[in-house]
């Protein structure tokens, strides 16, 4: 995990004013030219600025770094500054054959150096594979926030160096140096990572982490985590945050490439985060950041409450429908709900003549067994049809209720309107079944992803309000936070998946 990336320079050039090249590799790769190699140059100078020429215009340049590199520093002699430096260029069509010269600005000089015709040195992917670990998670990370570069990921040039970055569990201890390392990932597209050291942690000290997911055709996506700054601790360091938002919820749980910075060094790993719904997630968050606030309640209570206003802040737009006019004749869904109560079964049979004259269909929804007895009620009567349990990604992906209006009723509000004589009133409120998407997201950022207990929540949402939600069990001041946090989303998304009846036309 700390390797010291030693390349052999391809190509070396002196450009006068005290400025020296060397060229490592040298790749066009379709539209773009990728060159990897060092400088040196006087100490007296400013930091040269890199860019590739042809015919006396530039190219346009999509990265252009200088930084460290622990092979090279016997070259800074002297009075002379030894920096490593990739450079990508932009190549159209019609430069690719014609004479490219590299151009070195420091200050008022300029110096420039043709380039050679043919490809030289490895390929970016070999290239990149002997490089020093630093080098390529800074290209990684570019990788993940410039368009520019998606080329370096359609044409596989990291697999060679992902492969080497050694793979570890998501929550292990004494690895590689470090006392510990967690990981957790939630539905809704955000990340965790913390990091305990042997020892205090040295001044300087960062965590970043790139997500990694699969992309189109074998390739993968890259994206660097958005959030507020880790959480620093006297050994641990926490680091959170989101995918943008363009990734679809639920999120696939991706695998995260690690780098802990030090001075002088740093560490570089691969895990895959233990998936945990949004609640849980958060819980486990804030028990990670107390850990790394090593009993500064404040000091761990603030950055949750910074973490949860930046998840707001982002995800709240995620969740939310627009309301929308249902037609009179719009099919109807019951789903049956909270049916593991002892007298559910006898309640439905009660009420499931009334409850047909409603519904073109059954939806029966809870634990297996008692789901199945109350379906069975429908199945033998064989004027609806009903079913067991409800996929909500399935139903979303799909549309399976996106023409329907679903009508959740549970044991209790059914007992209630048997002993009223009527459960017409219990069809009066109506879900948009076109808005189960949002209610897929809204269970990812904000719940699980079971559609029972999604729909169960929801049903609970519109009888008895926010304050009627629970999320775990509310103690002291982190605990409330979390529970008002997570009943803020269900509140504000509520009216948007209450369906009103459309006015027939005059």
């Amino acid at each position: 995990m700390h390797p010291a990336g030693v390349v052999s320079a391809t190509m070396q050039a002196s450009l006068g004013n005290g400025v020296h090249l060397a060229l490592d590799c040298l790749q066009r790769v379709g539209s773009n030219l990728f060159v990897q190699g060092w400088l040196t140059w006087p100490q007296a100078r400013p930091a040269p600025d890199l860019a590739v020429a042809c015919g006396g215009a530039t190219l346009a340049t999509r990265l252009a770094s200088l930084h460290e590199r622990p092979d090279i520093q016997g070259a800074a002699r002297n009075a002379l500054v030894a920096k490593g430096f990739l450079l990508i260029a932009a190549l159209d069509e019609a430069r690719a054959a014609t004479a490219l010269d590299l151009v070195v600005q420091s200050g008022r000089e300029t110096c420039a150096q043709p380039l050679p015709e043919a490809n030289l040195g490895p390929s970016v992917a070999d290239m990149l594979g002997q490089s020093h670990w630093r080098i390529v998670f800074d290209l990684l990370e570019a990788a993940a926030d410039a368009p520019g570069l998606d080329w370096l990921l359609r044409a596989g040039c990291f697999g060679r160096w992902l492969d080497t970055v050694p793979l570890v569990p998501h929550g292990a201890d004494d690895q590689h140096g470090l006392r510990r390392i967690d990981a957790i990932a939630a539905p809704s597209g955000e990340c965790a990572v913390a990091v305990t050291l042997p020892g205090p942690m040295p001044e300087g000290t960062e965590l970043r982490a790139v997500a990694v997911l699969p992309g189109e055709g074998g390739s993968i996506r890259l994206h660097r985590l958005q959030g507020p700054a880790a959480l620093r601790g006297e050994s641990l360091l926490a680091l959170y945050g989101r995918l943008p938002p363009e990734v679809a919820l639920p999120m696939t749980v991706p695998k995260l490439v690690v780098e802990l910075r030090q001075p002088g060094g740093g560490s570089w790993f691969r895990t895959r985060p233990r998936a945990l719904p949004a609640p849980a997630f958060l819980t486990t968050l804030r028990q990670l950041a107390g850990a790394a606030a090593a009993g500064d309640t404040m000091h761990s209570f603030g950055w949750l409450r910074a973490v949860l206003e930046d998840r707001q802040d982002g995800l709240a737009p995620l969740a939310c429908p627009a309301p929308r006019a249902l037609a009179a004749d719009t099919p109807v869904v019951a789903v049956l709900h909270a049916i593991d109560d002892p007298f559910a079964a006898r309640l439905v049979l009660l009420a499931a003549a009334q409850i047909e004259r409603h519904a073109a269909e059954i939806l029966v929804v809870g634990p297996r067994p008692a789901a199945e007895a109350v379906a069975d009620i429908f199945l033998q009567r064989g004027r609806v049809p009903a079913r067991t349990s409800l996929d909500l990604a399935a139903a979303a992906r799909r549309g399976t209720y996106a023409r329907a209006a679903l009508v959740p009723i549970d044991t209790l509000a059914l007992g209630d309107a048997l002993v009223a004589g009527s459960v017409d009133a219990l069809f009066d409120r109506r879900i948009d079944g076109a808005a189960l998407p949002a209610l897929l997201r809204l269970a990812a950022v904000a719940g699980t992803m079971d559609g029972a207990e999604t729909l169960a929540r929801l049903a609970q949402l519109l009888d008895g309000g926010a304050e009627a939600l629970r999320f775990g069990r509310a103690e002291g001041a982190f605990g409330q936070l979390l529970g008002d946090h997570l009943a803020g989303f269900w509140r504000d998304a509520a009216p948007g998946f209450v369906a009103t009846a459309a006015h027939a036309p005059a």
